[in-house]
């Protein structure tokens, strides 16, 4: 579960915050999320054999995440870029991404991230009862 919210994490921080909105996740039959984002876009992922997940989006991006050995997951996206977390003493994920930006996360006691990124942008997610997540972001 901790690398699904790893995962989901990640893939929530890969495009641009400006405002407050919502996305949730549900667990699927292949090991992965249903994601439906607040811009009206989802995503489904599926487990992969390098410990991570393949994801793929209603407006045709895909990425690929595997198992690294610093406890957390390298990224690639169809788009050319990627990004790189490890694990954190807090039970986060400390990620680099390609552009230049970073994100540091924690764990919190809703079952899920407390999140910050290195453009001053935020986002919270709580675990909820289809075994995903419900993610509140703020700029």
């Amino acid at each position: 579960m901790k690398l699904k919210v790893v995962l989901l994490s990640a893939v929530l921080l890969a495009s641009p915050l400006s405002q407050a909105f919502a996305d949730t996740c549900r667990e699927n039959i292949f090991g992965g999320q249903d994601c439906q984002y607040s811009d009206g876009t989802s995503s489904t992922s599926r487990s992969n054999i390098f410990g991570g997940q393949d994801t793929e989006y209603s407006d045709g991006r895909r990425s690929t995440s595997r198992e690294n050995i610093f406890g957390g997951q390298d990224t690639s996206n169809s788009d050319g870029t990627s990004s790189t977390s490890r694990s954190n003493i807090s039970g986060g994920q400390d990620t680099d991404y390609s552009d230049g930006r970073h994100s540091t996360s924690r764990e919190n006691i809703f079952g899920g991230q407390d999140t910050t990124n290195s453009d001053g942008s935020s986002s919270t997610s709580r675990s909820n009862i289809f075994g995903g997540q419900d993610t509140d972001h703020s700029k």
